[in-house]
């Protein structure tokens, strides 16, 4: 009883803290200025009734999610963890694998998958013949990929953090501890939702909620901000990409479709983790346009970076 007790409080106190701070330039928001807000809700079928506001930064265009949740809490009911390596994500792994090899990236080499949730990617590359590669993830379970003692087997050749520092509160903090695993010369591609690309007017729209993705998503930045993110830690941006890895020309394979699909069900990110229904999906004209010229029509909701560190 005292425990639960403890828990609602600890929860009550951190969702009383609100973001008013831009993480990037400290620029301060006025909290009862209601015009600075957006209103988006969850797009996870457990939360889907909850709703979260985001503000946009006047001076550096930095997307912040203003109220600060028990993270733990809600990313315990997550849908990543019932994924499967279908021929799907091999498609799109084949792409997030070029995005490394362009800049080097071989068999010899070591790779640390930094926020890699339930390893796919990692075991994508291992049937590729890179055993080299390791995995470490926050949510992970201990004995899985949230054992730290991983962490120990760096320097790392090539560090991935795609998909993670939207997700954590201190991008400078994660940065520096992912400075002191990178090699020297050693290179890291950061994956994340670009801010100048979103549309906070929008928050029904599948092609701007999922990349907002609140209350998971505390920040999210420009092409600019992340890049002095990276200079900050002395290292040199080599290589931009604008779009996201699974953004791609192939049939049905990029975010248009995809979130096209997902409005077909209930339009919870929940659906693309779960068995595909394809007679469903074809039997929408939308999903059909989106499939063939999806790619050519996006909205480069996502972007990478590549850094070399001295």
């Amino acid at each position: 009883m005292i425990k639960s007790i403890l828990k609602t409080q600890l929860s009550n106190e951190q969702t009383s803290k609100k973001r008013v701070q831009c993480i990037v330039c400290d620029h301060l928001i006025n909290e009862n200025d209601k015009s600075a807000f957006a209103t988006f809700a969850c797009n996870l079928r457990a939360f889907k009734h909850e709703t979260f506001n985001v503000w946009r930064c006047p001076k550096c265009q930095t997307i912040n999610c203003l109220e600060v949740v028990d993270l733990p809490y809600y990313y315990a009911k997550y849908p990543i963890a019932q994924a499967k390596l279908t021929w799907q994500y091999r498609l799109i792994y084949q792409n997030l694998t070029r995005r490394l090899t362009k800049h080097g990236f071989s068999k010899n080499h070591s790779l640390l998958d930094y926020g890699c949730a339930n390893g796919l990617f990692l075991e994508y590359l291992r049937q590729h013949g890179f055993t080299n590669c390791h995995g470490y993830d926050l949510y992970a379970p201990q004995d899985g990929f949230g054992d730290r003692t991983t962490l120990q087997r760096g320097p790392f050749d090539y560090i991935l953090l795609q998909e993670v520092i939207e997700h954590v509160e201190d991008p400078n903090t994660l940065l520096s501890e992912l400075d002191s695993l990178l090699a020297p010369g050693g290179q890291i591609l950061i994956g994340t939702p670009n801010a100048a690309h979103l549309d906070l007017n929008q928050p029904n729209v599948s092609d701007f909620y999922n990349q907002v993705h609140v209350p998971y998503h505390l920040h999210i930045y420009t092409r600019e901000a992340l890049e002095s993110l990276g200079r900050l830690q002395g290292w040199k941006p080599v290589d931009f990409f604008d779009r996201s890895y699974y953004d791609t020309p192939w049939f049905s394979m990029n975010t248009r479709a995809f979130n096209q699909y997902q409005n077909l069900f209930d339009g919870s990110i929940d659906v693309v983790y779960e068995s595909i229904q394809p007679w469903k999906a074809l039997t929408s004209y939308k999903f059909w346009f989106y499939s063939l010229f999806g790619y050519w029509l996006s909205f480069r909701t996502g972007m990478a970076v590549m850094f070399r560190k001295s």
